[in-house]
């Protein structure tokens, strides 16, 4: 092959060499345009904005309202306090279910529970346990009777022995200074959602009777000092 000939073919495969890698580099700048892009975060709230707009995407009611009302399904939001009707290890809860006793008809301050639920949305957690008091003791007692009452079924139980082995009917208080002061009402002792009821009335009268002694002057006795 001579000189003349040899140089027209390195210019054509020189050529072709280019129009390869012009090719090449189209096809894979027509790629990166179609693929996917994350979202550009923008100043301020951008990110968080984002962020909550990926949320919602994800599930569409988390930042819907409850628009409470009673009668709304407790059971909804609730499941720790729902469940407990069903657990044998709360008799309270299970008892009231056997009755077919509703949330509301133990819950019945409206206004209460209205201004609780004011702005809760479905993506809120349901508070651990119950912050206000909604239980009217006028309810319990229409169902169960008042303390009297009540007093005469339990004058045999031994739920409340304290440490020196001293058992007191739990709905019979003594009269008293303090016992007249604070009235006790039902809540105080009453969870029905609660697997340990003793514990939870011992712990009521452990605000006066404490070290687990429910005779008076046992833990601060008044001695007479001599005056120098």
């Amino acid at each position: 092959m001579t000189e003349k000939t040899a140089a027209p073919d390195r210019r054509l495969f020189l050529a072709a060499l280019l129009g390869a890698i012009l090719l090449v580099t189209l096809v894979v700048g027509m790629l990166a345009g179609c693929s996917p892009k994350a979202p550009a975060a923008s100043e301020g709230n951008g990110g968080a904005a984002s962020t909550e707009a990926s949320a919602d995407a994800e599930d569409p009611m988390a930042n819907q309202p409850v628009n409470w009302t009673m009668e709304s399904d407790c059971a909804t939001c609730h499941t720790t306090e729902a469940a407990s009707a069903t657990d044998t290890a709360c008799p309270q809860d299970v008892a009231h279910e056997a009755e077919g006793i509703t949330c509301v008809q133990c819950h019945t301050d409206e206004a209460v529970l209205s201004t609780e639920h004011a702005n809760v949305t479905y993506a809120d957690k349901p508070a651990s346990k119950a912050t206000v008091d909604t239980v009217d003791p006028q309810t319990c007692i229409s169902c169960h009777g008042d303390l009297d009452e009540v007093a005469k079924l339990t004058a045999d139980s031994t739920a409340l022995t304290d440490d020196k082995g001293t058992t007191v009917n739990p709905h019979e208080r003594p009269e008293g200074e303090r016992h007249d002061e604070v009235p006790a009402t039902c809540t105080d002792c009453h969870n029905n959602h609660s697997k340990d009821l003793s514990k939870d009335a011992m712990k009521y009268c452990a605000q006066c009777h404490h070290r687990g002694v429910f005779e008076c002057g046992t833990c601060h006795e008044l001695r007479e000092r001599s005056v120098s």
